[in-house]
């Protein structure tokens, strides 16, 4: 088995469901933004400050460090797919699912503002959901859909992906 590779827009419950699949298969979970934090020392408010594009080459130096080691569940950041090599790697190393949920359901499992750089708000989300959403089912091998679904169910539904 190759890496789970958790795709999906902020708040639709990567983070949460990588950690039951990752436990139910025995697996080491990793969360790519807590990773990105670790290695640079900053959080990622402050990284956006010096710019998108410093967070995103921090976070396919994650990526790519995380792709070649041993199996993992991985949770990535809902922006991780908008880079070729990002998904490259991703295909390469293992299994893609995109977790799916409505921008209500996101609304209200994120806090917007500081913490979210680029979610400060309700038009603001769904204008990277319009955006994203193409390049997510591209790059997906399954989805799942997370609106109103327990996150064992959902952790469920991913495990029935990978366990073929």
């Amino acid at each position: 088995m190759g890496h789970i590779w958790l795709i999906g827009m902020m708040g639709s419950g990567k983070t949460t469901v990588g950690a039951i699949v990752a436990e139910r298969l025995g697996l080491p979970f990793i969360d790519i933004d807590t990773e990105v934090m670790t290695r640079t020392g900053r959080t990622i408010p402050e990284l956006f400050e010096q710019g998108e594009s410093v967070f995103r080459l921090n976070e396919a130096d994650a990526i790519e460090a995380v792709a070649g080691s041993t199996p993992h569940v991985i949770a990535t950041g809902g922006g991780a797919v908008l880079a070729k090599r990002n998904l490259e790697l991703m295909r390469e190393t293992g299994t893609t699912i995109l977790l799916t949920a409505s921008t209500a359901t996101i609304l209200d499992r994120i806090s917007t503002g500081a913490d979210r750089p680029l979610a400060p708000n309700r038009d603001a989300v769904e204008a990277i959901s319009e955006l994203r959403t193409a390049i997510y089912l591209a790059a997906a091998d399954h989805a799942v859909d997370t609106d109103g679904v327990d996150p064992s169910v959902v952790a469920e539904r991913v495990y029935a992906c990978v366990a073929t």
